[in-house]
Order: C-alpha cells, then sequence, then structure tokens
C-alpha cells in the first residue's frame, strides 16, 4: 500500500531545490564563521581575565609592599627626630661640660673631684 512518490521535474522545483542547498551551504558557513568568531572572542575574553587576575594580584602586592614601606618611614621619621634633639644636645656646651665632668672627671680650675662608691660595691666590702 505504498505509493512511490516522485518529484516532479520543472524549472519551479529545480530553482526550489537550488535555493535550498544554496541556504544549506551559507548556514554552514554562518555557523562556521560564528564559531571561529565566538572562539576567538572566547579566547580574547579568558586571555584579558587572566590579565585581570594578574595585575589585581601584583596590585595586592604592591600595597602590601607600600603599607610596609610606609611603617619604616614612619620609623625613621621618629630616629631623625630622637637623633635631631640629640644632635642639639651635643651642640649645647652645658650638655658637654656635664658629659665630660660625669664620664671622663674633668674639672675646671680650682675644683676637686671625689668618686663615691655604688651602693652595691658598698655592700659587699661592708660584709665579711
Amino acid at each position: 500500500m505504498a505509493k512511490k512518490v516522485s518529484n516532479i521535474e520543472n524549472e519551479y522545483i529545480s530553482e526550489r531545490e537550488l535555493q535550498a542547498r544554496r541556504k544549506r551551504k551559507t548556514n554552514k558557513v554562518v555557523k562556521r564563521r560564528l564559531f571561529v568568531f565566538g572562539g576567538g572572542l572566547l579566547l580574547i575574553l579568558l586571555f584579558l581575565s587572566g590579565l585581570m587576575l594578574y595585575q589585581m594580584s601584583v596590585n595586592r602586592h604592591l600595597k602590601e609592599e607600600h603599607a610596609k614601606q610606609t611603617a619604616e618611614y614612619k620609623k625613621l621619621q621618629e630616629k631623625e627626630i630622637v637623633l635631631r634633639e640629640k644632635l642639639k644636645q651635643l651642640n649645647s656646651k652645658e650638655y658637654i661640660e656635664k658629659i665630660a665632668r660625669s664620664e671622663y672627671f674633668l674639672s675646671n680650675d680650682g675644683e676637686v673631684i671625689f668618686k663615691l662608691p655604688d651602693s652595691e660595691e658598698s655592700k659587699s666590702t661592708e660584709q665579711p
């Protein structure tokens, strides 16, 4: 009961088949182009994303380094302030005289310096 169906061979049918083949071929080409350009775009996006993550990592590292350097800079500034104060003292005549008298036992003309024993030395000498 199956009937055989045959195509009518006329100009309209052959033209429609030709258009259908062209359309299939065009669709294939369009799909290939989309695949190639989509893949290229995907690769570019992946590359840029990786580059962005790398830059974020470098930026984080540099911020940490900057924080360390800033802390060290503040410490050095404090040390500089202390050293400047010490320099002012060393330029003071009174301070120099005080150091010379206490550590080097220098005296002015007519002065006599007596050295008293320290409290620890006196305790050790008193006990037999």
